[in-house]
């Protein structure tokens, strides 16, 4: 999902570029609804993949992974746009490379 724009920041740590740490990012704490309640899928999907939030031109920003599937189509650009990104950054094809590393930890993220 696109992100959504929540205003002036505050109190949000920030590093280069405006972006939160992972640290920050993983100490704060999801709750869940009561267990009374049935929890919906996006309540699940948010306490498994907690929003993204970040800090740019002094505005907070947050973003929800989406409960749509992905397409065929999808996939495939996704793919395409790796194997370019990986010709042109010169992306090793064996052992450890730091920049396929990057690469899959952004696909991934997708």
């Amino acid at each position: 999902d696109p992100p959504l724009e929540l205003g002036r920041a505050q109190g949000m740590k920030t590093v280069e570029r405006g972006k939160t740490t992972i640290a920050s990012q993983i100490m704060k704490k999801t709750t869940m609804p009561p267990v009374e309640s049935k929890p919906n899928t996006d309540d699940i999907l948010h306490a498994i993949l907690p929003p993204r939030e970040w800090v740019e031109d002094g505005k907070h920003y947050i973003q929800y992974v989406t409960n749509q599937p992905a397409t065929r189509l999808d996939v495939i650009q996704l793919q395409e746009s790796l194997d370019k990104q990986l010709m042109e950054r010169q992306a090793r094809e064996t052992g450890i490379c730091p920049v396929r590393e990057e690469l899959y930890s952004q696909c991934f993220d997708e």
